[in-house]
């Protein structure tokens, strides 16, 4: 094959015009691997019946015969599952398609299976790279700090995260979670209070906060929200509802690290970093609503609609009121020209939260698509 002959069949090769040109450029290597019929006909024979699928849906490819391409991968990963040589075609052909988020999976996905797949280590990086936007950060103004006084308590001392059993938590977990980590702030103030107290007063034994505050140790007696009562043992405050303070400081801190750095990397626009954070999110805690709907927005922020709406449906699964997940939806739904899907939702929006910003919201969308007009005239690009 000539030279000449690989350039045009490159140039066919899977050329979507809705895809950027740098993203085309990225994913070649997998597609233009030699090919002869030889190799179709004697495949079968010479190797396992996957990679035979392989060969038919990368001779496809290069026709641009993408539908065939894409049966032809589904038929041999039915066969094999963990072939790599079809997953990385996959990823190729979705990546081509603009479907970024996706190939990303995929190649993660032959990554988990091979780790030294060199094709899939260079293509995850390449998608990785479109995806990252150029830094764009949200200016930070530096706020002067405040003088600290004398008997302010500390800051909690956040410990490192500790490896936790995997949970399948509900919902009703994480708002619980909050009030753990309200009384989790409360103990670090008794404890270092109760400490300074201590050291002036040695000879005490008894554990009293009404008596540091009369002492001047403590302005007020810290109260957890959950109305328990607190008490020192063994060098740790104890809350009698909570348990030890070093408990559930390790469990408040591995549940909300991930989560805090999606969304320091969301507001910053850091949608990649945002991604990578909430996808470790709902695989330790599948059922936490709000995850699933910060993952959805940060897809959508990606322009990654199919994913982001699947992340949506879990949103509202497992917290079916979600207004925030509601009206996201019904926009994913307008975009794709389910203009009924979306009125729908916002409908019942708007009658069931009347005078709410919500319902107002929808109510106001819902006017517009009905006027007709289209979807970048309701929500105009940033």
């Amino acid at each position: 094959m000539t030279k000449t002959n690989k350039l045009l069949i490159l140039a066919l090769v899977l050329g979507l015009a809705a895809t950027n040109t740098a993203a085309r450029a990225q994913f070649s290597e997998e597609l233009q691997s030699d090919v002869s019929v030889r190799d179709l006909l004697e495949g079968y024979e010479r190797n396992p019946k996957a990679d035979t699928y392989y060969l038919m849906a990368l001779s496809e490819a290069r026709k641009n015969n993408i539908e065939a391409a894409e049966k032809a991968i589904k038929t041999g990963l039915t066969i094999n599952p963990r072939n790599t040589r079809l997953l990385n075609l996959q990823g190729a052909i979705r990546a081509r398609q603009g479907k970024l988020v996706e190939a990303r999976r995929i190649f993660l996905n032959v990554l988990q299976l091979n780790p030294d797949d060199d094709y899939a280590q260079a293509s995850l990086s390449s998608v990785e790279r479109i995806l990252q936007p150029r830094q764009k950060q949200v200016q930070v103004i530096n706020q002067p700090q405040k003088p600290v006084e004398e008997n302010a308590p500390a800051s909690p001392v956040m410990v490192k995260p500790v490896q936790v059993e995997k949970k399948v938590l509900e919902a009703s977990y994480f708002r619980q979670i909050k009030q753990k980590q309200q009384c989790y702030h409360a103990m670090a103030s008794l404890k270092r209070s109760y400490e300074s107290y201590l050291a002036s007063n040695p000879k005490t034994k008894e554990f009293s906060p009404t008596e540091m505050v009369s002492a001047g140790f403590l302005t007020s007696v810290p109260l957890c929200p959950e109305s328990g009562t607190y008490s020192y043992e063994d060098s740790d405050i104890v809350c009698s509802k909570h348990g030890k303070q070093s408990e559930i400081g390790a469990e408040v801190t591995t549940v909300f690290t991930d989560f805090n750095r999606g969304m320091r990397a969301k507001l910053s626009r850091n949608y990649l970093d945002a991604l990578k954070a909430f996808e470790q999110v709902v695989v330790l805690y599948p059922r936490w609503a709000e995850a699933h709907y910060q993952l959805a927005d940060t897809l959508f922020r990606l322009g990654e609609t199919e994913p982001a709406i699947l992340s949506l449906r879990n949103c509202l699964k497992h917290e079916p009121d979600n207004l925030d997940a509601q009206l996201l939806l019904a926009n994913l739904y307008f975009k794709k020209g389910q203009k009924a899907s979306a009125l729908e939702i916002l409908d019942r929006l708007a009658n069931k939260h009347k005078g709410t910003v919500y319902g107002l919201s929808a109510r106001s969308i819902a006017r517009s698509i009905r006027s007709g007009r289209n979807y970048y005239q309701i929500f105009p690009p940033n």
